[in-house]
């Protein structure tokens, strides 16, 4: 019986030895179709266009933006009717009604320090928005991963089924003829068992990684797709990305987020220095008398003195507090810097030691592990080899197998985690 069927998986081949029956029903079992393919960028473009957190965003915006609007305001104009009389005698003759009317200009310069102190409130939103897209994508990324690493589980769970099937159809042949004990098979039927829980894992976190895809491109959580295998891994052991290292502070979401804040807490503080100027103001009031008399009127302009001690350290402490406050920003954005560039450098680390691992396991030892089992299959197959050691060789390719896709989920994981510090899609 010389059946031989081959499946590479990133580089990682498995030559397993079938029935042309068993091979067959193998076949039709990885051919399922799913839905449309769907690469990271479509889901990214699915993401930013209809996730309903994203879009929350935007109409954030535009409330802040409406409020630059109504930065140039002036005060509503004042109307007061007065009644002046002289001592109670409620006498027309000696009285006179008085109608005032006043109006507060504001100071240009505050107006404009007012739209600038607004506009900058929205640029803070606009950077938390870009900072919750960057989060959206990394948790796109790690269950497209997830998806991917499970569905390579389950080809190698599948495959590997077929082979202990063989293994127990072979082994109820020899013990027909007495070349076998029992206990062999009920051995060989729970790995079997153990194997198909395992695949049932496989399964589900193909499910879960749906679901969570499907949530954060707000789609129906039933639909399925196919994901794009090509180009998952990317080499980021390149020079050049010490370049963006130091530019982290023109790239990173969070840190053009604290830039911002910085920035909208210098214009508060310009804003209130203005206090110190005074604020004018006209008054127009006609007098109309009776009993003869003429009527009149008079004009008086007003004018604020802000220098006045006991209003003055009102604005000059909240000037003072915003300095403190400003110090603090800076303080904690050159932390946030700093940790940034540590992490990066042990992301670029890990993806490093986990690549070298790889290459070990694709090379090294997932080959001789295979050797080791086509040799002891043939010797199975031509009753010269033992159970013991053909299981005992399935089990080492196996546990190598997804031993290398996990050391893979890891690298991706890493890969993930480097891209989302560098804002990278």
């Amino acid at each position: 019986m010389k059946y031989i069927y081959q499946r590479s998986i990133k580089g990682c081949f498995t030559i397993i030895k079938y029935p042309i029956s068993l091979l067959f029903i193998l076949l039709l079992i990885n051919s399922k179709s799913y839905g449309q393919t769907l690469s990271l960028d479509s889901i990214f473009n699915k993401i930013e266009n209809n996730n309903s957190s994203l879009r929350s965003y935007q109409n954030k915006i535009k409330a802040e933006d409406e409020l630059v609007n109504g930065a140039s305001m002036w005060m509503a104009p004042t109307l007061s009717a007065e009644w002046d009389d002289i001592m109670y005698k409620f006498d027309a003759a000696g009285s006179q009604m008085r109608i005032t009317v006043m109006q507060q200009f504001p100071n240009p310069r505050v107006i404009q320090a007012k739209e600038n102190y607004l506009k900058s409130a929205s640029s803070i939103t606009k950077n938390q928005g870009e900072f919750e897209k960057n989060e959206l994508f990394q948790q796109a990324k790690e269950a497209y991963y997830n998806r991917y690493i499970a569905a390579q589980n389950s080809q190698i769970l599948e495959a590997n089924k077929g082979t202990i099937e063989v293994m127990i159809t072979l082994a109820e042949k020899q013990i027909a003829i007495d070349k076998l004990d029992l206990a062999s098979i009920y051995k060989l039927k729970a790995r079997l068992s153990e194997n198909k829980n395992m695949l049932l894992r496989e399964k589900n976190m193909i499910h879960e990684s749906n679901l969570k895809l499907n949530y954060l491109m707000n789609q129906d959580l039933n639909s399925d797709f196919e994901i794009d295998t090509s180009n998952l891994i990317k080499n980021y052991q390149q020079p050049q990305n010490s370049v963006k290292l130091d530019s982290l502070d023109c790239n990173r979401s969070d840190i053009l987020t604290m830039n911002s804040q910085i920035n909208t807490m210098k214009l508060k503080q310009s804003l209130t220095y203005l206090n110190a100027l005074p604020n004018y103001g006209i008054r127009i009031g006609n007098f109309t008398r009776f009993g003869g008399r003429s009527d009149a009127f008079a004009i008086m302009g007003t004018m604020s003195i802000p220098i006045a001690p006991w209003y003055s350290k009102g604005y000059k402490s909240e000037i003072n507090s915003m300095g403190y406050e400003i110090k603090a920003m800076e303080q904690s954005k050159q932390n946030m810097l700093k940790m940034a560039k540590q992490m990066i450098a042990l992301y670029l680390s890990e993806m490093q030691l986990r690549a070298e691992e790889l290459r070990n396991y694709r090379e090294e030892v997932i080959p001789a592990y295979q050797n080791s089992l086509n040799l002891n299959l043939l010797s199975y197959g031509q009753n010269t080899g033992e159970l013991t050691m053909t299981l005992l060789a399935w089990d080492d390719l196996q546990m190598a197998q997804l031993a290398y896709l996990k050391v893979l989920s890891s690298y991706l994981s890493a890969q993930s985690q480097y891209e989302k510090a560098l804002q990278i899609q």
